[in-house]
This record gives structure tokens, sequence and C-alpha cells, in this order.
């Protein structure tokens, strides 16, 4: 393979520059052979590959451009001058793309050069894609674009601006102000033509997002557009032109007043809203407290009701108690020198009493609603409870029968249904029953409460003729809270009567339908007898105590004097809290026991417990009370012993004898 320098030691300046031109050239003989080829062609055309032939010819190197050459070669031996051709191959540096041009020497060998344009190729390519895609977005942007030159000729507008101004479109810059005659949007004042953002951005200003009023389309409607203008720089920073990219917002615009006046309006709405739930709030909680407080009168309007039923029952057995105490009381009078009458008759003012003292027992309980339990079980009638409730009940049966609702109460009480509880839980229970029975006959009825001993059981049932239950009524009947009175009840009734007779491992069947009244059953065992219980002796006091008596009624102070007296101890008797004090703190002078009243007429009983404990720490306190025993003051921890009025002797007497079995206080 030839080259510049092939035949000689040195090269010529002929060789040298053969080889530095930076075009690839190839000489090749008459014959079509290779005679010398530069470094640049053997680069371009691969000639320095060792496999190839060593003796080269036109056909064998320029094979990868024959089809471009030959035609050029053909030209070039006619005598004639060919343009350049451009060859796209595959060479020794992968696809390339040539210039190729071929000459004849006067001996007629060629001459055949190739320049290397395959990066310039690559880069048009390149830039004619980019320009393909630049004039798609021009073509196709939702936006008015507009090029400008250095003198603010309008060079090129894409479909949007032209659609803008139909007919004769603006061909300057000044021409489209005039026929927009934009507008400051908030001052709808003329923007001047030296201030438009295509005129500041040929003066090389950037301008974004700029809002103005405009005049478009045929109408000259008015409209709001977005603008943004941006200057053209050519290579040494020098401005050459502009682009004016409008965008029309009018919808946008609108939308968002509208959507301004929608919050706005929403604004006021809630507040509107605010201020009325706060009235309606107020309102509310003024008609809640007017109903709480409307719940509570009528509530307190029927506790009384219910305190008035109950005075005129205890009133009944009060005088049935009285009787027999003011009959033997004159008896005794005038048999005080019979001691066995006067015995008799004591016994029985003490028995009558005792009856007078439950009554009022009962009354506190239903006042209080605390059940009683003073002893153990004993053995009950059932009968006698039934007995008991419809004679606490008759007030209520006659105030009915004068309102056109008469109730008529049957007994169907056999003695022998007896069995073992507590008397004062099993007539809470049954009280309960018939109330609610009578409740059930708004407009009178039959009542029937009805005993009999069934097998090993004892069963008492209270039957109505009222309205019935429904069989969802009938199930929850006794669930606590459950009521269908509604305000008038407090759903705990049925729930007492059930716990009270679960308590005594009992049962309860309830039976009703609407229309057709109500049954209820309680069964219970049956029983003879109660267990009996170790006679317990009632201790005598082995000492004289110095006893210090505060009560303020005359009689009860004499009556509790006595008695101690009569027991053998020292007896001071006081009527006011005063008069105690002064007693407890005369020197030289100590008690062992004090016995106080809770109400006295300057102060409460309670506070002389306590000034008293704390003055007198090893002497011994008790309490007598007109209240329940469970019901006590402050002071209670104070005291050693707690008694209910009316007292029975013996059992006061008993409880002094005991406080000798028991340490001191402190």
């Amino acid at each position: 393979m030839g080259s510049a320098v092939e035949g000689s030691g040195a090269p010529s300046s002929a060789d040298l520059v053969f080889n530095v031109i930076p075009v690839a050239l190839a000489l090749f003989a008459a014959d079509g052979t290779l005679v010398l080829a530069n470094p640049r062609a053997r680069a371009l055309l691969g000639l320095a590959d060792p496999t190839r032939p060593a003796r080269e010819t036109i056909e064998t190197v320029l094979a990868p451009l024959l089809e471009v050459v030959a035609p050029l070669v053909r030209t070039a031996r006619a005598g004639l001058v060919a343009p350049p051709a451009i060859a796209r191959f595959h060479g020794a540096q992968g696809e390339s793309v040539a210039e190729v041009t071929v000459g004849a020497l006067a001996d007629g060998s060629l001459l055949v050069s190739a320049t290397d344009i395959t990066a310039r190729e690559s880069l048009l390519h390149a830039l004619e894609r980019r320009a393909r895609e630049l004039a798609a977005i021009f073509a196709v942007s939702p936006s008015s674009v507009r090029v400008l030159d250095a003198e603010g000729h309008i060079v090129r507008a894409n479909g949007m601006a032209v659609q803008e101004h139909p007919g004769d479109r603006p061909r300057t810059l000044s021409e489209l102000v005039a026929r927009e005659q934009p507008l400051y949007p908030t001052t709808r004042r003329p923007l001047r033509e030296e201030l438009h953002p295509g005129r500041r951005a040929l003066d090389g200003e950037m301008v974004r997002g700029e809002h103005y009023i405009v005049c478009r389309g045929p109408e000259r409607e008015r409209r709001i557009i977005e603008t943004y203008a941006a200057p053209v720089h050519d290579g040494t920073r020098r401005t050459i032109g502009a682009v004016l990219v409008t965008r029309d917002i009018t919808e946008q615009h609108r939308l968002a007043s509208e959507l301004a006046e929608q919050v706005k309006r929403t604004a006021e709405l809630n507040e509107r809203v605010s201020s009325e739930a706060e009235r309606l709030d107020r309102m509310v909680d003024e008609r809640s407290r007017e109903l709480l407080a409307l719940q509570e009168t009528r509530s307190r309007d029927r506790r009384l009701a219910a305190v008035g039923q109950l005075a005129a029952g205890v009133m009944h057995d009060v005088n049935n108690a009285l009787n027999p105490i003011m009959a033997a009381a004159w008896l005794l009078d005038h048999h005080a020198n019979d001691p066995v009458a006067v015995r008799d008759y004591a016994r029985r003012i003490a028995r009558a009493a005792e009856t007078g003292a439950a009554t009022a027992a009962r009354v506190g309980r239903f006042l209080r609603q605390q059940p009683i339990d003073d002893g153990g079980r004993a053995l009950v009638s059932l009968s006698e409870v039934g007995e008991e409730v419809l004679q606490l009940l008759e007030p209520l049966v006659a105030e009915r029968a004068a309102s056109d609702a008469r109730i008529t109460v049957q007994r169907e009480l056999a003695p022998a249904a007896t069995m073992v509880g507590l008397a004062p839980e099993l007539r809470e229970a049954v009280f309960n029953l018939v109330q609610n029975a009578v409740d059930a006959m708004p407009f009178g009825g039959t009542l029937t409460v009805r005993t009999y001993r069934a097998d090993e059981s004892s069963v008492l049932e209270i039957v109505d003729t009222g309205m019935g239950m429904s069989d969802d009524v009938r199930d929850r009947a006794f669930e606590p809270f459950f009521s269908t009175k509604g305000a008038g009840g407090s759903g705990l009734g049925l729930a007492e009567v059930y716990g009270i007779v679960r308590r005594h491992r009992g049962k309860v069947e309830l039976e009703s339908a609407p229309g057709r009244g109500t049954t209820v059953r309680l069964r219970f065992a049956f029983a003879e007898q109660a267990p009996e219980a170790a006679p317990v002796a009632l201790p005598r006091a082995n000492r004289s105590r110095r006893v210090l008596v505060v009560e303020d009624n005359d009689d009860g102070r004499d009556f509790l004097r006595w008695v101690l007296l009569e027991d053998g101890h020292v007896v001071d008797a006081v009527p006011t809290l005063a008069e105690a004090r002064a007693r407890l703190g005369t020197p030289g002078t100590s008690y062992d026991v004090l016995i106080t009243d809770v109400g006295l007429p300057d102060g409460r009983g309670w506070e002389l417990v306590g000034d008293a404990r704390r003055s007198h720490p090893a002497m011994r306190i008790g309490v007598v009370t007109g209240w329940e025993p469970t019901v006590h003051g402050a002071g209670a921890g104070d005291v050693d012993f707690i008694m209910r009025k009316p007292l029975r002797a013996a059992e006061l007497l008993a409880t002094l004898a005991r406080l000798d079995a028991s340490p001191d206080p402190g």
C-alpha cells in the first residue's frame, strides 16, 4: 500500500503537505491502482488494516464509497468536472458520512478527496429535529406566541395569535398595542407602549406573569390576559428580538372571582350559622333548665303526693296505736292500787308503743328509701304483709273512687302462706307491686291480693284488670331504669322487687297481655317456723355511773332520768346545748356517760359530741335520735352508741351495761 513517503529516505515538502492536509486524499494511477494515501484517508477508509491485500485498487479502496464514487470517476475520466457527492458508509470508526470529490490529472491518474462530515451531519440532524419540535410546540401552544425582531416587527405568530385578530393582523408591536388598547386591571388606566412587556423585552428585560385588560375578537370584547416576554440574544449577548407570550385568563379570573365570592358568602353563612347555633344552644340550655325545673317541680309534687298518701295511712296506724295507749293509761290511773292491773296495762301500753314505733320506722324507710334490718330473719306471713300494704294504700284507693276511677279490692288471704325472711323488705316489694297495679288501672278496675300454699311453696299474687303489657315490655319489665311511665317513673320499682325476692331465694313470675291485665306471682320456700336463736340475757350495770342527759322534750328528759336512776346511776338532765356545755365545763364535775339528742333548741347534738370528745376523751358518748340509726351526722365516728326513739328502757340499760365490758376510748 503506497503512502506519501514510500520509495525515499526522507519525505519531500510535497509529501509533507500531502500528509498534513485536513482532508482524506488518495491518488490512483491510470490503471486504478493505489499510488499513495495520506493518514486521514487511511483512517477514514481503514487502509491500515493488516488483513487487507498488499496491492490496493480504486475498487477495493473505495469499496464502501463505490456506489457514490463510481459516477464521479466516470465523469472525471471523461474530462468533466463533477460536483461533490455525499456518501454514507460503515467505516473503520463506525457509521460515517463523507463529502467526496474526484479529479483527473494530465497523466490519467485520479485524485480522490473525502471530507468526514459525520459530526456536522449529526448536528444538522439534531438541529432539524429540534426545529421541527419547536415548530410543533409553537403551532399547538394554547397561548398566543409572537416573535419580534429588533425593530419590533412581528416576524412570526402561531395559530392562537392569528385567531385573536382575524382579518388584518397587526404587523408590528405598535400596531398590536393600538389594536388591543391594554389597560391596567386595577386602575383601568391605559398602558403606554414603552411600558408594554414586548417593548421592555426588546430593551433586555424579562417579564413574567403580568395581567392586563385588552380588546380582542370581532366584537372588540374586553379580555384579561397574562403576559410573559423574554429578549432573544445573539452570540454576543446583543438583543436581536423578543418573544411575547400571552394567555387568556378571563374564564379563570371569572371562576376565581366567583370562588372568592363563594368563600366570602360561605364565611358569612358560617358566621350566621355559628351565631344561630349559639342562639339555639342558649335556647336549648334555657329550655333544658326550664324542663329540669319543671321536672323537679313535678317530681317534688309526686313525692309530696306520695308522702301525703303515706301520711294518711300512717295516721290510721298511729291512731290505732294511740287508742289502746290512751285507754290503758286511763285504766291505769283508775286501778293504780291493783298491782296486777297496773302490770297488765303497762304491758299493753308497751305493745301499743312498739306498734307506733314500727309505723314511724316504716315512714322513715319510705322517706329515705332505706331498707331496715332490725334483726335476723323471722317467720313472715305473706297474708299479713299483703294486708298491711292494702291498709297503707286505703287513702289512695278512696281518692281514686272519688275521681270516678273506682278500684275494687279483693282479699284472698290464706293463713298458711308463711316463709322465713325480712318483713320490712317483703312489705316494700309488695307495696311496689300493688302501687304498679293501681297505676295500671287509670279508669278503675279490680285489684286482687291472693296468698296460698302450693306444695312446698308459699305464694303471693297481685292481680289487676288494667292495660296489661306487650311482649317487649313484659320481657324488659324487671330491667333497671326501664319504665313505661315516662318522667313519672324511675324504672327501679320492679327491679327492686326482683332483687328482694332473689335475696329471699324466691322466684318472680309475670303474666300479662295487652288489655287483659297483669298477674305478678311471688314464690318462696314454705316454712312453718323460723330458725331458733339462742336467748340473749340482757346485762345489768355492775357499777353506778355519773350520766349527763341532754334532751329538750320535758317528758322524754324525765323518762330517761327516771330509768337511769332506777338502774342505780347518778343523773343530771338539761334541755339545751348551752347548759350541757356549762355542766361539762364545771370544775370538779366529771361525767362517765353523755347521752344527747340530735335536735336541740340552740344547736345540733353533733356539735356537743365533737366538743365533748375533744375535752373528755375518756367519757362514753351516746346519741338518741328520732331518725333512723343509719342516718347520722358528721360526728358519728366520735360516739360509742346510737339509739332510735322511742327508746326501750331495757335496751338502754343493757347498752350502758355493755360499756362496762368494753375498753374505754382513747
